[in-house]
Order: C-alpha cells, then structure tokens, then sequence
C-alpha cells in the first residue's frame, strides 16, 4: 500500500524578542561604560615583558623634563597624605593649617597632582575649571632636591597612611634623562625606602611593573 505522505510546513521563529533583548543589553553597555580618561602628565614608557602589576601603587612619574608628579588612585589614602604633609611642613608654611575640611576633601579628589606644598592653599581654593586648567599646562612638578625633598615627604605621608602596605613605582618617559630618575632614586632613599617598582610598556600593549631595589644582595 503506498505511503501517507505528510505535508511539510515551514519553521517560523519569531525573532522579534530576541532583538529586543540584544538592543537592551547593548544599550545597556553603552551607558555604564566608563571611558578611560586621558593622562594629565604624558609620560611615554619604555617597553619590557615583565608582567607585574601595580594598580595599588602610589606612582611617580617623570616627564621629559624630569618634572615629578604623582598619582594614586585611593581617594582615603590621599585625604591622610594631606594631613601628614599639613602637620611635617605646618610650621614652616602656616597657610597650611589654614586649609579647611572642604579643601581637603577636593584633595582627596585629585588623583595627580605636582605642587609645591607651600602653593596648595592657592591651587586647592581654585574651581574645577580652574584647576583642570592649571593640571595641564601650570604644574610645575613637586620639588625633589636634596634641601627640599617633597618627593619623599609624599611618598612617606603615603607609607604613614597605609601603615606601610603600599607599592611605590617610578613611572619615567623613555626619553627622560637618566639623571632626573637617579634624583628620585635618591631622595628614596633619603627616606630609607629601598623597594620600588619601574614602569614599563609591555611588547605586546598594556603596563607592566618590575621590581627595583637599591639596596644589593637582597
């Protein structure tokens, strides 16, 4: 007997959901992404393959005319380094304590900085325009001499406000004068602080960090 043949019916489905929940999600990424900004201090590092990491790092970075800045990114760390450097550098430079608790939590809000102590009353009292204005093209970098080494101040108001447990890198331009580096070297030391980390470019893209010490056989 011949066979029931069974009619064949198309496969329909209905994508009109599924489209739905892609332009969502992807509106969704759109919104909350955040953009990295762009680095108030160019600093263009040299290139190693080393993969550590320091994104906890209380940062140094030098540019090509050795000029020092830094940069940290905890908002609480930066509030306390403040009040270190107020109550080291109070005495010599009474407009320090003159700093109210607002200008202190505006501290707390900038990530990199270069000014001299003595002149942080002035920059900390300009507006956000102001100050922008001032981190691009009036920073004139944190004094790092032998006689006034601020550098290390910083540095050691940051140790102070973590209790120590901080990474500290030196984040220099590839084109930068070895002497400026050496300089920051130094006035590390001065502060008895023999461990730091050296930022690089990795080959491949991305940063890296490789451990320095300038104490030998450790």
């Amino acid at each position: 007997m011949p066979k029931v043949k069974i009619p064949r019916k198309s496969t329909i489905v209905d994508m009109t959901a599924m489209c739905d929940v892609s332009f969502l999600l992807l509106t969704f990424f759109i919104l909350t992404a955040k953009f990295r900004p762009d680095e108030l201090v160019a600093v263009d590092i040299p290139i190693s393959h080393s993969t550590s990491t320091f994104d906890d790092a209380i940062t140094i970075m030098i540019n090509k005319e050795g000029k020092a800045y830094i940069s940290l990114k905890e908002s609480k760390t930066r509030f306390l380094m403040l009040e270190k450097m107020i109550e080291k550098y109070g005495d010599t430079y009474p407009q320090l304590k003159t700093l109210t608790d607002n200008q202190k939590q505006f501290f707390s809000l900038i990530e990199t900085w270069g000014t001299p102590i003595e002149d942080m009353g002035r920059v900390l009292s300009m507006n956000g325009t102001q100050l922008q204005e001032y981190q691009k093209t009036q920073m004139p970098g944190i004094p790092k001499d032998s006689i006034h080494n601020q550098l290390g101040d910083w540095v050691q108001a940051s140790r102070y406000a973590t209790e120590g447990n901080i990474k500290i890198a030196i984040k220099s331009d590839k084109d930068t004068n070895i002497e400026p580096v050496k300089e920051v070297v130094k006035d590390l030391t001065a502060k008895d602080i023999h461990r730091f980390l050296l930022v690089t470019s990795l080959a491949g893209g991305g940063s890296s960090a490789s451990a320095g010490n300038t104490k030998t056989g450790e």
